[in-house]
């Protein structure tokens, strides 16, 4: 098992995504100063328009000046010297933009001579400057551009926006698929599943076999509560894993609260992966038998394999074996009782695995909730809330003496309560960030492009959403028209936004009302689990006891098969189906089809 988890994590280390490479001459000819935007007596007509400059100019003030009449008046040279200004601007220095400083300088000049402070020349002297800058920056200037185009985020900029969508051409063009990865991780998951069925299967009967049977119940209790501390240990190392970026540097303007947040994954199987292997090591030092005295002084024996199968030392040949087992395998199917505790098995997988699976995504477009923090709550109530009612459950077998009938009509009680409470979640929702997002969008058909960012290029943007200073919430900074960025100690600040009121968009400024939501949903989940887990062990005892003692190991890793087919195989598939059913804002693949959903219905979510 620890050579498994340590398989899974080789795709992080063995196929590293490559930046494609592309010819970028076409850029460097659009960013290319034509004659008169050099000249001294250029107009601000003919250098507005130069590709840079006419990016970072908003709509409207663009309109004012383009609405000036031309001064050819020739600009001095000593204002077309280099030097950084030092007195106050309100446009301090841009991020993500070409001499971000000098562009500064520039938008406070547009706002100087649009209120008559200055005149012409003040503002044509900069303008002209950082075009001729172009002529010898322009190795540089590509990269800035380039890694504006791979950040996180998408913001008002042509330039920036089509070198992004040739990027993601590019990359379709190298036809890159996942089916290395994929099989890699896919034969780790095989020997995975190997490894974690035959502790169960074996473990169970052993421990059936060495305690009293008055004592199972409690014996079975504790063990499920146990085994439940894995996925417990598991989210919280997930949540921990969660906090840091996949690539181990985060992006700027990226934390984990962003729906875009790819986590550390690999970390939690590499250091699962060391765990497993002491463990591992020692049980091959364990005996096949352990004696020791009791109280009387008679000789007790611990065995360690069925102890039904002991004895049977005469070799067989593997046609005999194979006989053997269908034998065997034929007289448990046989069994009504047998049978029906795995068709209630397999039932109860099939809703509840997928649930499981899709439950941070849920929790993340439904309430808000990072995914780290969703791996946290998962544990501290979901499955430690299963945990406690598994022991719980065992004991109370004990207690009761439930046993045949009773113990079935006590997992259909717990089972119907189940289906109660896990229907009321249907009526518990709020109004997140995300789905306020898509509730805005809701009457232009989810259509994020309109007259004030139809010239930003923002076709393709990834979602990151981001409110005005009266919360209303958009799709990225480029659909808010932000043709500004400002990185202020890794808090992002988009401005010069012509959709927003204010000009002037953040992160910060997104709110919800999910508080009392998500409260009542986890108030749910508790004592959901709770239940859940109460059935947990009598289900296992009456799956024992519909077999022959002999078989008890076969009959687990029959039922372990089965559940794994036709439960845990298809739950996530048919949930996965549900939940793209409620999807409203897809992204799209290199051939056009529907990728991953960015906006779901949160209304339909809830009821599907």
């Amino acid at each position: 098992m620890a050579t498994a988890y340590f398989t899974i994590t080789l795709p992080n280390f063995l196929f590293q995504p490559t930046p494609p490479q592309f010819n970028v001459s076409d850029i460097k000819q659009e960013l290319t100063p034509l004659p008169e935007q050099l000249s001294s007596n250029a107009t601000l007509r003919q250098l507005l328009n130069y590709p840079l400059i006419k990016d970072q100019i908003p709509k409207p003030k663009r309109a004012q000046l383009l609405a000036l009449e031309d001064d050819t008046q020739e600009i001095p040279e000593e204002m077309l010297q280099f030097s950084k200004s030092t007195h106050n601007h309100s446009h301090h220095h841009i991020s993500y933009s070409v001499d971000g400083w000098l562009i500064g300088q520039v938008l406070d000049e547009v706002d100087d001579l649009l209120d008559n402070k200055v005149n012409q020349t003040a503002l044509r002297a900069p303008l002209l400057k950082f075009i001729r800058r172009r002529m010898n920056n322009s190795d540089t200037d590509l990269f800035k551009i380039r890694r504006s185009s791979t950040a996180s985020f998408a913001f008002c900029s042509t330039v920036v926006n089509k070198l992004r969508m040739d990027l993601n051409l590019e990359k379709c063009r190298e036809h890159a698929t996942n089916y290395g990865p994929f099989a890699l991780m896919f034969f780790a998951l095989l020997i995975l599943g190997i490894g974690r069925t035959v502790p169960w299967s074996i473990g169970m009967p052993l421990l059936d076999d060495n305690v009293k049977r008055k004592n199972t119940p409690a014996y079975f209790g504790g063990l499920s509560a146990i085994r439940i501390l894995g996925p417990i240990c598991g989210y919280i190392i997930g949540s921990i894993c969660n906090k840091f970026y996949y690539t181990l540097n985060t992006p700027p303007g990226l934390n984990p609260a962003d729906p875009s947040w790819i986590g550390a994954w690999w970390i939690g199987f590499l250091f699962v992966a060391v765990i497993t292997f002491i463990p591992s090591v020692m049980i091959y030092f364990f005996p096949s038998t352990s004696s020791k005295t009791s109280e009387k002084g008679t000789t007790q024996t611990i065995s360690l394999f069925d102890k039904y199968k002991e004895g049977k030392k005469q070799e067989k040949t593997c046609s005999e074996k194979m006989d053997d087992f269908g034998n065997c395998f034929v007289s448990i199917c046989k069994s009504k009782l047998y049978m029906g505790s795995v068709i209630g098995r397999v039932a109860d997988i099939l809703a509840v695995k997928g649930y499981i699976v899709f439950l941070p995504k849920y929790l993340e477009n439904q309430f808000g909730i990072p995914r780290y923090m969703v791996h946290r709550y998962m544990a501290a109530f979901g499955t430690l809330g299963f945990g406690l009612g598994s022991l719980c459950g065992g004991l109370l077998m004990r207690r009761l003496k439930l046993n045949g009938r009773r113990a079935a009509g006590f997992i259909l009680i717990v089972s119907v309560i189940n289906i109660l409470i896990y229907t009321s979640k249907i009526f518990i929702g709020c109004n997140s960030v995300v789905n306020s997002v898509g509730v805005n969008a809701k009457d232009t058909n989810y259509n994020f492009t309109r007259g004030c960012n139809a010239d930003c290029g923002c076709d393709g943007a990834n979602l990151f959403p981001v409110c005005d200073k009266n919360g209303y919430a958009f799709y990225s900074p480029c659909h808010a028209g932000c043709r500004e960025v400002k990185n202020n100690n890794w808090n992002m600040e988009f401005k010069s936004c012509d959709c927003a009121d204010g000009g002037v968009v953040k992160k910060e400024w997104c709110k919800d009302d999910c508080r009392f939501s998500t409260i009542l949903f986890f108030c749910t989940v508790l004592p959901a689990a709770f239940i859940g887990g109460l059935g947990m062990v009598p289900g296992i005892m009456i799956l024992l006891r519909s077999v022959p003692p002999t078989t008890r190991s076969l009959s687990l890793g029959v039922q372990g098969m089965m559940v794994s087919l036709f439960g845990t195989l298809p739950s996530p598939v048919f949930w996965g189906f549900l939940i793209d059913g409620t999807c409203l804002v897809w992204e799209k693949t290199c051939s056009g089809a529907n990728g991953a959903c960015s906006i779901y219905d949160p209304v339909q979510m809830r009821v599907k």
